[in-house]
């Protein structure tokens, strides 16, 4: 489900956008925005409107100017000040815990060792669990360009916008391609930084954890001018954020089990040598051999008789994790320095600068422009494991094999592998440029037309180092069955190395080695460090225009009308070893590198159909349509029906139905033979078919090639996985989402409610199918072995090992997404002061996702990456000066033993049938803070995770770092924030 989340790389009562808690203005519309337009209209400082005047804005999900905020779709709003009372300092925390994407996997800095798109360090969203891909990202209400490293860049890099220049940010929670075109699919989010600045603000936030690690620091400072006829701010922010390792928190220090005894519910773990639990956190240090597991012991200890190794080669060494015997699973080396020292959360630095300016040209014609860098510093780290194998003549079961007896390195002189431990890990720079030029007004036609113009210019300029990373040729050439080491290993000498730096190779059955203790002359001739570099330019023209076509007896007719000519282009270029193919045990790809282009044309209408009649205020209908020419697949049409209907003054009711599409990323079109490894047994649906198979197709279909039913590839290498882009094969992904809600002000108090129901259904879905599908879809079909599927892999026909998979990009999923988002936003004013609930919750009713070829879908709604609710509340007192707050996270509790089909398994290590806890109970993170705000500064301090909620643990082979694996549950733990303003 891990793997499956990476890939989609898927309210008791919170309140609703528009209302700051710590804000006493008069209330709003539901749903409403705070004042400020996603593409500003012609102002300046003297305009001179009156104060009865009312300001037609652009609402995300739109490009027609209204003068009031209902919609057909909801439109959830987070303001700066609602960030800054919550002590969230980062765009990503702040829209990776709203609602609508809390309850699904996200990428965030938890990810350490796992392949992201965008590479490690970034930091995306999605919506609705459909993935990041399918959420799109709008700065300024225009299309904002990628950034990141390696050959997956796609998403939207949410370390580009530091969360100190953003005044609020506006969540469409519907699709909307047929207004801003491709990947608007689950929905759209809408930055919009400040604009409106005279004068100089500086500001400083901080963190302080209860236990170190994880720190939080962020310094900004902003200045403008707003003069007659335009106005120019610029700014400036530093953020960092301090590593947390795993040593550092109780919870990922150490990974256990977590198992029970089925029938008695006790706790079955095995305990350490330090009498504690066994922790079971990196696998290493020890050796394979004769069918034994053995780890060198260790000078003092004494070991049963169980433990105990054989006579020579053995001696020396001491059994552990031996069936049927528990006293030798103590012995496990699994606890290791370098896990201590990986990073739960990775650490990172980010420098950004902006500049904005607008000046009037003519009293109806404005030029401005945006100017922003951005420069991010990320690093991992982390472990990576060393398997060296050395095949010999058997000589403990006697089968001659024509091999050597000994090996100088290896001394058992029999078939063994040995597992050592090394640092790992990767550091990351990424240069984010972007630039916006234009033209904007309006003319005297039809009552008066706005009009807009621009080009906008985004690079992502990345370097990465992904070491210390292995070379296979000397890796390969250090196992070799004769000498210690060889100058012509299998695959050839790669790297131009000669023997002579380590004639007498490295002992890797040393207990010295085997702790990952290397020399430098070892350490020299294995490994080493390169860069890749990443480029991702996108760039645009749109130009659109605005207004009122005519009226009729319910008002007038408002429409829209635009284009866009947009070109994108990505180039990976990884190091030279990795192009080469001489990394061990790590994946690798090749050059990525291609481009895409699209010309489209839109237009929307807002049609008042009836007003001032029994039950019909008003009714309203929204119309809007989208023709995309992509060069690489070709043209698509999407649109959109909305209708908005006032009742009686208190209620409302609004409905929409839409199709929207995503065009095939640019990674996805032309990924560079990305290169992988998976084990056997993990891939393959006839291994041991005859005791773990039930399906009675695949098992006729293993046996006609002779395979046996108790195959277990023993001594088989990993299956090396392909993966390339789909160019010329992919096409477009489409959706269709429909939403019905009602909208519920009461004239009796200072209330709103909106309740809405929502349904995604995704079609084409672009991923790749996964390796153990493309085997199991082969084996179980009626066609076999004529298949499709059975042409994109190859089986040995002697060893029947799997040899290689192709798993590239293809069309082949569907997902259905329904649920209820419940809104509501409650304020009391009182001689004391003025008291605010604000309460969002969603519900998710299903998330079912079909593969090709499958007859019955997968649905993952409710399970421990996909909890079916999530919600926030959100209270504030406000008197005077002083502001108190109290806000709540809520993460339901979620199970995966529905997925697993049990949660009882028998189990050879424990030797009795053993319980998991696949389940993950109801969460809640409180935050309690306090402001204090005059004219010209501010002081707010809280305090974040305010009963130190603990992420919950999950058994064995379900954890990660030994807790869930869903990554909004908080890692770091109760601490302190402070956020001091100053403006002059």
């Amino acid at each position: 489900m891990l793997y499956r989340k990476l890939l989609l790389g898927t309210s008791m009562i919170v309140g609703l956008a528009g209302v700051t808690v710590a804000t006493a203005s008069s209330a709003r519309e539901l749903d409403a925005p705070p004042p400020a337009a996603a593409v500003a209209p012609l102002q300046t400082a003297d305009s001179g409107a009156s104060a009865d005047e009312v300001e037609a804005l652009v609402v995300t999900g739109s490009r027609i100017r209204r003068t009031d905020f209902n919609s057909p779709d909801p439109v959830q709003v987070i303001s700066s000040e609602q960030a800054q009372v919550r002590g969230i300092a980062d765009m990503s925390e702040l829209l990776q815990t709203a609602t609508t994407a809390s309850g699904s996997f996200q990428i965030n800095n938890q990810l350490t060792g796992y392949v992201t798109d965008g590479g490690p360090g970034g930091n995306s969203v999605s919506l609705r669990g459909l993935g990041a891909q399918r959420t799109l990202i709008l700065l300024n209400g225009r299309r904002a360009g990628p950034a990141g490293i390696g050959g997956t860049v796609g998403p939207f890099d949410l370390n580009v916008i530091p969360q100190s220049l953003v005044d609020h940010v506006e969540i469409l929670k519907s699709g909307a391609s047929s207004v801003y075109g491709s990947d608007a699919v689950a929905g759209v989010i809408n930055i919009i930084t400040k604009t409106n600045i005279d004068g100089l603000e500086v500001n400083f936030y901080g963190t302080q954890p209860q236990h170190s690690g994880g720190e939080v620091y962020r310094f900004n400072a902003t200045a403008g001018k707003t003069f007659s006829r335009g106005y120019v701010n610029g700014g400036f922010d530093y953020y960092q954020q301090k590593a947390l390792l795993n040593k550092q928190r109780s919870y990922t220090a150490c990974a256990q089990d977590y198992l029970f005894d089925a029938a008695t519910g006790e706790r079955v773990d095995y305990k350490g040598l330090d009498g504690k639990l066994k922790c079971v956190n990196l696998n290493n240090g020890y050796v394979s051999a004769g069918g034994m597991n053995l780890v060198p012991t260790v000078a003092g200890v004494t070991y049963p008789t169980s433990a105990q190794g054989n006579n020579s080669p053995f001696a020396g060494y001491a059994r552990f994790a031996r069936s049927g015997f528990p006293l030798t699973y103590p012995y496990q080396p699994s606890e290791s320095t370098l896990y201590d020292n990986s990073t739960s959360i990775s650490p990172v630095k980010r420098y950004t600068a902006t500049l904005s300016a607008g000046f009037d040209i003519t009293p109806k014609v404005q030029a401005y422009t945006e100017l922003m860098f951005n420069r991010r510093e990320s690093s991992q780290t982390g472990a990576g494991q060393i398997f060296q194998s050395f095949a010999q003549r058997n000589i403990v079961n006697g089968a001659p094999n024509n091999l050597p007896a000994s090996n100088p390195n290896n001394p058992f002189g029999v078939s063994a592998t040995t597992v050592t431990a090394y640092k790992s890990g990767g550091e990351q720079n990424v240069d984010y440029y972007r630039g916006v030029l234009g033209l904007k007004g309006s003319f005297d036609v039809l009552g008066g037309w706005d009009w807009d113009i621009y080009g906008q210019y985004s690079k992502s300029d990345g370097t990465y180092n992904l070491g210390p990373r292995i070379y296979l040729d000397r890796l390969l050439a250090l196992n070799s069955p004769n000498v210690a080491c060889t100058n012509n290993p299998l695959g050839g000498n790669v790297s131009n190395f000669n023997c002579s730096a380590l004639p007498n190779g490295i002992p890797w059955a040393s207990a010295r080695v085997l702790s990952g203790q290397f020399t430098d002359a070892e350490r020299n001739f294995l490994f080493f460090q390169e860069e890749g570099k990443t480029t991702y330019t996108h760039k645009y023209i749109e130009g659109f225009t605005s207004g009122d076509l005519f009226s009729l007896p319910a008002g007038k007719v408002g429409a829209a009308f635009g284009f866009q000519v947009r070109k994108e282009e990505l180039n990976d270029q990884p190091g030279p070893q990795a192009l080469l193919r001489n990394v061990a045990l790590y994946s690798t790809a090749g050059v990525t590198k291609g481009s895409d282009s699209v010309k489209e044309a839109y237009g929307e209408l807002n049609v008042p159909v009836l007003k001032g009649l029994p039950l019909v205020e008003s009714l309203n209908v929204d119309l809007s349509g989208r023709i995309s020419d992509y060069k690489s697949y070709g043209t698509s049409k999407t649109y959109k029906v909305g209708v908005d209907w006032q009742l009686v003054p208190s209620v409302r009711l609004r409905a929409s139905q839409g199709t929207s599409f995503r065009a095939p990323s640019l990674y996805e079109q032309y990924l560079g033979n990305q290169t992988s490894y998976l084990s056997q047994s993990s891939i393959d649906p006839c291994y041991n078919y005859g005791a773990l198979q039930t399906n009675a197709t695949i098992i006729k279909n293993c046996a006609s090639q002779g395979i046996p039913d108790n195959y277990l590839a023993t001594g088989g290498s990993s299956a090396i996985i392909y993966a390339n882009g789909g160019r010329d094969i992919l096409e477009a992904e489409t959706s269709k989402a429909r939403m019905v809600g009602v909208v519920w002000t009461p004239s009796f108090a200072d209330f709103r409610l909106s309740l809405d129901y929502f349904d995604y259904d995704v079609k084409n879905e672009i991923r790749q199918f996964g390796s153990a599908n493309i085997l199991e879809q082969c084996y179980k079909d009626d066609k076999f072995p004529t298949s499709a599927y059975c042409t994109l892999f190859q089986r040995d026909p002697v060893t029947h090992f799997i040899s290689y998979v192709n798993n590239s990009y293809v069309n082949v999923a569907a997902e259905k997404n329904t649920g209820l988002d419940l809104t509501t936003d409650y304020g009391l004013d009182t001689s004391l002061g003025r008291f605010s609930l604000n309460t969002q919750f969603t519900w998710q009713f299903k998330d079912k996702t079909t593969l090709l070829g499958e007859s019955e879908p997968e649905d993952y709604n409710g399970s421990t990456q996909e909890p079916d609710f999530t919600g926030q509340v959100e209270s504030a007192f406000e008197r005077g000066d002083w502001t108190y707050s109290w806000l709540v996270n809520l993460i339901g509790k979620a199970s995966d033993t529905e997925l697993q089909g049990a949660d009882v398994f028998g189990s050879t290590k424990y030797g009795k049938p053993v319980y998991y806890k696949q389940y993950t109970e109801f969460s809640t993170y409180h935050t309690l803070s306090v402001r204090y705000k005059k004219d010209d500064w501010s002081a707010t301090a809280g305090v974040i995770n305010v009963f130190g909620e603990e992420p919950p643990a999950q058994s064995t082979g379900q954890f990660r770092r030994g807790v869930a694996a869903l990554n909004e549950f908080d890692l770091i733990g109760r601490r302190l924030f402070i956020n001091l303003s100053k403006r002059w």
